[in-house]
């Protein structure tokens, strides 16, 4: 299993998945509605992936 916290200050939502990619389709799902100013450039999603633990 493979979870994700969140970085956006004020967020505290976890997503939560079997595999990083999946973990990565519902991060494109939460910052669409949840943060539509955030650009998910080649940068930020190499951050965002490097902040995925296994638990």
């Amino acid at each position: 299993m493979k979870r994700l916290d969140c970085a956006i200050d004020g967020c505290h939502a976890t997503i939560e998945a079997e595999s990083e990619d999946a973990v990565m389709t519902q991060v494109g799902a939460h910052a669409a509605e949840a943060h539509p100013d955030l650009e998910l450039d080649d940068e930020t999603v190499e951050g965002i992936r490097s902040q995925i633990m296994t638990v």
